[in-house]
This record gives structure tokens, sequence and C-alpha cells, in this order.
């Protein structure tokens, strides 16, 4: 079967979102000290399993779409959504600044925009 531009679309958009996860958790490390000093509320070694598990879940998703597997479908929705979910749990947890709270509505757009897409393909007949 051949696959569709948007699966294909979505796959790389989904690799994009996996790949930014793990810059996230692997530029956090090298960085714990001077983070640690600047006394953010955010727990790192949280931050950090949880950027690189939110990576592996969204970049296996993303092969998963790539070969037009089953359970990629379900794996994506779970992946994209739950990512989505967590970034604004620790965003109510953890986030203390005056831009955290400028940022939130460009953050909800970019969240339902996000959404929107990937639910959006993924709902379509011709998966």
């Amino acid at each position: 079967m051949r696959r569709p531009r948007l699966v294909t679309s979505l796959a790389a958009w989904v690799l994009i979102l996996g790949l930014l996860q793990w810059v996230r958790a692997a530029t956090l490390f090298p960085r714990w000290n001077l983070l640690l000093e600047l006394g953010i509320s955010l727990p790192l070694p949280y931050a950090i399993a949880t950027a690189a598990a939110w990576g592996g879940l969204l970049v296996a998703a993303s092969i998963g779409l790539w070969h037009m597997k089953r359970w990629a479908r379900w794996l994506t929705l779970a992946a994209v959504t739950g990512s989505q979910a967590q970034s604004w749990l620790d965003r109510f947890l953890f986030d203390r600044s005056d831009y955290a709270r400028l940022s939130t509505g460009f953050a909800f757009g970019l969240t339902a925009l996000v959404l929107a897409m990937t639910w959006g393909v993924l709902w379509r007949k011709r998966f």
C-alpha cells in the first residue's frame, strides 16, 4: 500500500517532535549545575527522564507511521497527546515566571495546532 502524503508529512512532523524532546533532554543534562543555581522549580531528573521517554515514543511512532504499521496510529495519538498533556501539567505545576504566564496563549495555540494536525490526519478514512 502506498503511503499517503499526509501520513508522510505527519511521520516527519512526529519525528521532529521526538528529536526535539531528545534535544531537550540532552541540553538539560550538561546545564544541570547552572539550572540548579538559577533555582528552577522543575526537578531536573524528572525533566530529563520525561523528555527522553517522550522522545523515544514519538520517534517509534514516527517510524511506525513511515512503515504504515497498524499500531502506529494508536501510538502516535497516545504519544503526541500524552506529551502535550504532560507539558501542560509541567506548566501548571512548575512555571513561576511572568514569561510563562505571558506565553500561555501562544503555547495553547501551538498545542491546539499540533493536536488538530495529528488527530485530523490519523482519523481520516484513508490511513
